[in-house]
């Protein structure tokens, strides 16, 4: 059996199809729907469907064999010889009717189960669909002049073979399902152990600047959140939460009496600082499966009005993960002590993000963020300095956490 799946719905062909296509050669119209009565019992018998799934395999099995028939006893040449040029086209149209019905049929309930469009369930098979069912309709039209041929003799010569075909392919689906689940579990484990050097790599980040210890793991807790909201998918927060975690690895390129400087910084400390996007990207852009990482990295200090850095990008032009982690970094920026101010209030941090809304930041995430707000007790926003010691265990949590 040959088979590819869309969202968990499977479409397959079945090497048995070859004996429905002789069957149709062979039959007439009663002990044909007997047949496919008993075919398509015979193709669940052994699975546990549920009965919508029984009743739609058996009905799509007689429907599709009764039509392809009907087209078959219209065109063939009833006195002559199966494999005849005189049958060619009838077999050939006959084949086609019935590819066209099965294939369509099952795409369409495929559809519908899987919410997937229909035409991109089609592109998706005509892959190998068409290799395969060639095979299998030849199958059928061979089997169908062995019978006519040689009897049960020719039949079994024919059939047994075709089984064991089967049941070789379904054997080595099966080897390939584990092999498939065995790859799937080594790369979790390799995404988990990447999250804890990342994890660990942040808490490096942010030891060089020791006024923002437990900074990054927190801008990535709040980011998390806000995609949550944006109904990112699972992918797309992966992503963003690596971002987060990253977002300051450029400030390894960064002298520490700067980071480290218990004042504000003078103009041109300040320059030097506002070099750290770039730095970040480079350190990240050539290593493999970063390259969007590197790209918000670069962006996270880019403001919606433009007027931000290094490229003073725009709108849309910004990554959204960029957007999100802009807001992200503010707001624990405010609410963190640091050695030349106290932290803010929440309420203070949220009257100033709506003041900059539209400007430095995105409507979009700031409205995100205020649903989420109004949702999450105050206890979820937290003063990241004063948690210095809780880092670890923030990190810990925030490892394989669901956005909310």
């Amino acid at each position: 059996m040959s088979a590819f799946s869309v969202n968990g719905q499977e479409l397959s062909i079945s090497a048995g199809s070859a004996i429905i296509i002789a069957a149709i050669m062979l039959f007439n119209p009663l002990e044909l729907v007997l047949f496919a009565i008993f075919y398509g019992l015979s193709m669940i018998i052994f699975r546990n469907y549920p009965p919508s799934k029984i009743i739609f395999n058996i009905s799509e099995t007689i429907n599709v064999t009764y039509v392809t028939f009907l087209v078959w006893n219209f065109m063939h040449m009833k006195s002559g010889v199966l494999l005849s040029k005189g049958n060619m086209l009838p077999i050939l149209v006959a084949i086609f009717i019935f590819v066209i019905l099965d294939l369509i049929s099952v795409s369409i309930i495929i559809s519908i189960s899987s919410q997937t469009k229909l035409f991109t369930i089609l592109r998706e098979s005509l892959n190998w669909i068409i290799v395969n069912y060639a095979l299998v309709s030849f199958s059928g039209w061979i089997l169908a002049a062995a019978y006519i041929e040689f009897r049960l003799y020719g039949l079994l010569g024919f059939v047994i073979p075709l089984l064991l075909m089967q049941y070789n392919m379904r054997l080595f689906a099966k080897d390939k399902e584990i092999q498939v689940a065995q790859l799937q579990d080594f790369n979790e484990l390799l995404k988990d152990n990447n999250e804890q050097l990342i994890l660990t790599l942040s808490q490096i980040i942010d030891a060089r600047e020791n006024s923002l210890l437990g900074h990054s793991v927190t801008v990535a807790k709040y980011a998390t959140a806000i995609a949550g909201r944006l109904n990112f998918a699972k992918e797309q927060v992966y992503d963003l939460k690596r971002s987060a975690m990253l977002h300051d690895i450029g400030k390894l390129g960064i002298s520490e009496t700067i980071l480290q400087k218990p004042g504000k910084l003078t103009e041109e400390e300040f320059r030097v600082i506002k070099h750290h996007p770039l730095i970040g990207q480079k350190i990240l852009e050539n290593i493999k499966g970063m390259e969007k990482i590197a790209e918000v990295v670069l962006q996270h200090h880019e403001q919606y009005s433009g007027k931000g850095y290094p490229n003073q990008l725009s709108e849309e032009g910004i990554l959204i993960e960029a957007r999100i982690i802009a807001l992200c970094d503010a707001l624990d920026t405010m609410l963190s002590t640091r050695p030349y101010k106290q932290g803010w209030a929440i309420d203070e941090a949220v009257a100033e993000l709506v003041r900059c809304r539209g400007t430095h930041f995105d409507p979009k995430v700031v409205d995100a963020f205020l649903e989420l707000k109004s949702e999450l007790e105050d206890g979820f926003f937290t003063n990241s300095y004063e948690a210095k010691d809780k880092e670890l265990a923030l990190g810990s949590l925030l490892i394989g956490q669901q956005a909310p």
